[in-house]
C-alpha cells in the first residue's frame, strides 16, 4: 500500500477552488480511483473534450499527499488540452496520476485495475506513458482497456514515444535559435540538459549531431554515465544549480527535461542561458514567471508546444501507426514555435501568453462548431 499523508480540510478546499473557482480550473471531470486489493490510488483528470476524446499519459509518482497528486493531475490535464490543440490533434486534454513509488508498488494486478478504471470512462480518456510508466506497462493496461496508446509494436502500438518527443523539442530549439541568433542550428552553442532519462537522452543525440556543446545533469548517476559512455564529448555537472548558475561556463540554452516547476523565481534570476527550451511539462512554477523571463531577455519556448512530439506519436497510433507520417507532423513543431514567437513579438506579450491565446482560440472555435451542430471531423 502507498504511504500518503491524509489531506486536511483546508487542503481539500484549495483543490476544489482550483477545480471550480479559479482560472486554472474549468476541468470537465475528475475521477478518484481506488482498488484496495492492489493498493491502487489514482486520479484521472479530464480538462477538455472540445476537440475530441481527452488524450494524455499516466504518471506514476510518490506524491507527498493526495492533494498534491490531484493538483498535479489538474495542471497536467490542462496542459494537455493546450498541447493537443496547438499540435493540431483532434483530441482534448486529460492526464492521470498513480500515487506511489513505481519501483516498489507497481504490479501487473495494479495496472490491470487501473486499466479497468480508464475503460469505465468509455473512451472519453485515452491514456499513454508518462513519468514512471513505460511501454510494457501500457501493454498490461491495454489488456483491460482498448483506449490505451504507447504500446509495443508487437502489441499493435508505436513503441517509445520519447523518440518523437525529443525530436519535437529539438525542432522547437531550432526555431528558438533562429529567432534569437538568426540561424536554425545549435552548432557551437552550449546547451545544458537537466534530466537525461526517457526524453533527454534522445535530445542529447540530436544536439551532438547538430554540433552543439552539451552539458548534462541528472539525479540518477547511472543515466549520466550512460550518456557519457555513448557521447564522450558530453560533459556532466553535479546538479541543476551548477548547470544554470555557473557564470564561468554560461549556457546559451537551458533544456529542463525532468519534472515540472523548473523555472521558479530563483532559477530565472540566476539563469545564464538566453533560451529556455526543454521537454519537461509545466516548467513555469507560477504565473508571472513567463514575464520575468521576457524581462531578462530570455526567449522561452512554451513547453507544451515543443514537447508535443510524443502525443503526436501516440495519437497516430490510434489510426494505425506510420512512423514517417508521425515524424512529418512532429517536424511542424518548428513552424508552430516560430509562429508563436512572431505573434508574441507582434502583440508585445511573452511567448507563453501567445501560445495560450492560439490554443484557446482553437478550443473556442471547436466548442462553437459543436454548439452549431458541425461534426467534429470537418473542423480544421
Amino acid at each position: 500500500m502507498t504511504d500518503v499523508r491524509p489531506t486536511t480540510p483546508a487542503e481539500s478546499e484549495s483543490v476544489l477552488h482550483t477545480l471550480f473557482g479559479s482560472e486554472l480550473g474549468g476541468h470537465e471531470q475528475v475521477v478518484l480511483c481506488q482498488d484496495r486489493e492492489t493498493g491502487l490510488k489514482a486520479v484521472i483528470a479530464l480538462h477538455s473534450t472540445a476537440l475530441g476524446p481527452a488524450l494524455g499519459g499516466t504518471r506514476f509518482h510518490p506524491y507527498a499527499s493526495e492533494e498534491e497528486a490531484v493538483r498535479d493531475a489538474l495542471n497536467l490535464a490542462r496542459g494537455m488540452s493546450y498541447k493537443n490543440a496547438l499540435a493540431g490533434l483532434e483530441h482534448g486534454g486529460g492526464k492521470a496520476v498513480i500515487i506511489g513509488d513505481p519501483d516498489t508498488i507497481k504490479t501487473e494486478q495494479l495496472l490491470l485495475a487501473y486499466g479497468r478504471f480508464v475503460a469505465s470512462l468509455g473512451g472519453r480518456y485515452v491514456t499513454a506513458c508518462d513519468v514512471g510508466t513505460y511501454v510494457r506497462d501500457m501493454d498490461v493496461v491495454a489488456r483491460e482497456c482498448r483506449w490505451t496508446t504507447g504500446r509495443s509494436p508487437e502489441n499493435g502500438g508505436a513503441g517509445d514515444s520519447s523518440v518523437l518527443t525529443a525530436f519535437g523539442v529539438f525542432q522547437g530549439m531550432r526555431a528558438a535559435a533562429r529567432t534569437q541568433w538568426g540561424e536554425p542550428t545549435l552548432r557551437g552553442r552550449r546547451v545544458g540538459v537537466a534530466g537525461v532519462g526517457k526524453v533527454g537522452r534522445y535530445l542529447v543525440r540530436h544536439l551532438v549531431e547538430d554540433g552543439a556543446e552539451v552539458v548534462v545533469t541528472d539525479v540518477k548517476q547511472a543515466a549520466v554515465e550512460a550518456i557519457i559512455e555513448k557521447f564522450p564529448q558530453v560533459t556532466a555537472v553535479s546538479d541543476v544549480d551548477v548547470l544554470v548558475r555557473d557564470s564561468r561556463a554560461p549556457l546559451d540554452v537551458y533544456a529542463p527535461c525532468a519534472l515540472g516547476g523548473a523555472l521558479d523565481d530563483e532559477t530565472v534570476a540566476a539563469l545564464t542561458a538566453t533560451v529556455v527550451c526543454g521537454a519537461a511539462n509545466n516548467q513555469l512554477a507560477h504565473p508571472g514567471v513567463e514575464k520575468d523571463l521576457a524581462d531578462r531577455g530570455i526567449l522561452y519556448a512554451p513547453d507544451y508546444v515543443v514537447n508535443a512530439g510524443g502525443v503526436i506519436q501516440v495519437a497516430e497510433e490510434l489510426k494505425g501507426f506510420d512512423f514517417d507520417r508521425a515524424k512529418a507532423k512532429a517536424a511542424k513543431i518548428y513552424d508552430t514555435t516560430l509562429a508563436i514567437f512572431e505573434r508574441a513579438a507582434a502583440d508585445g506579450i511573452p511567448p507563453a501568453a501567445a501560445a495560450d491565446r492560439l490554443a484557446e482560440q482553437r478550443m473556442a472555435e471547436a466548442r462553437g462548431s459543436r454548439t452549431a451542430g458541425v461534426p467534429r471531423q470537418v473542423r480544421q
